[in-house]
């Protein structure tokens, strides 16, 4: 949907497998070999992105903490200037207005490192755990999938792997918009759960008066 096919598709009637530039494995321990040395490569990618990211989002918050300390702005870091940013976007979800800058914070953790800091941070850090019960629902799903600048990294490394360094381009071209789009499905959902979820509490406690 966000990129349609406006060309014939290769897929269309007869399906033509273009043939590979590859030579042909001799036998099935050559096949072996090579799939064990390619998921090997795969998963040194994955390790070596991981790192990268995580190096650059702590020299990004030291940075910020430097220039912090001589503005006379100690909080400065990456969750405190997108929590900012993401604040309409929690607001559109539904989050009522004293805790829309706290699940913008998670947005913000969960956009620049991934959901599963960002889902720790919800279910053990006492900022978060004071949330009412409806916006950590809301939350919730507005924090779960990989779009995350790792995750583009991740991407990178196994497509372009895969794909060959031809293909390379094409994918860190269409990276952002894949990240992009995969962040506007999970808030579509959440934005949803925004509209159909109430206050359980009043929600039980109304069921049990009735009965």
């Amino acid at each position: 949907m966000r990129m349609p096919e406006t060309e014939e598709s290769l897929t269309e009637g007869k399906v033509n497998i273009p043939p590979s530039d590859e030579p042909p494995r001799a036998n099935f321990l050559h096949a072996f070999s090579d799939g064990a040395w390619t998921g090997l490569m795969i998963a040194g990618l994955i390790a070596a992105n991981l790192l990268v990211i995580i190096a650059l989002i702590s020299m990004l918050d030291a940075t910020l903490g430097w220039i912090g300390s001589y503005i006379q702005l100690p909080q400065l870091s990456s969750p405190l200037i997108l929590g900012y940013l993401c604040y309409p976007i929690s607001l559109l979800l539904g989050i009522p207005l004293h805790e829309a800058y706290r699940v913008a914070q998670l947005i913000g953790i969960k956009l620049l490192q991934n959901e599963f800091i960002a889902y720790i941070s919800l279910s053990s850090d006492p900022t978060y755990t004071a949330l009412s019960t409806r916006s950590q629902l809301i939350a919730t799903y507005a924090l779960c999938g990989f779009g995350n600048i790792g995750s583009l990294g991740i991407q990178l490394g196994i497509l372009g792997q895969l794909g060959g360094v031809e293909k390379k381009r094409v994918f860190a071209q269409v990276g952002f918009s894949a990240l992009l789009t995969g962040v506007l499905a999970t808030f579509m959902s959440a934005s949803i759960a925004g509209m159909v979820l109430t206050d359980e509490r009043a929600m039980l406690s109304g069921a049990q008066e009735g009965s």
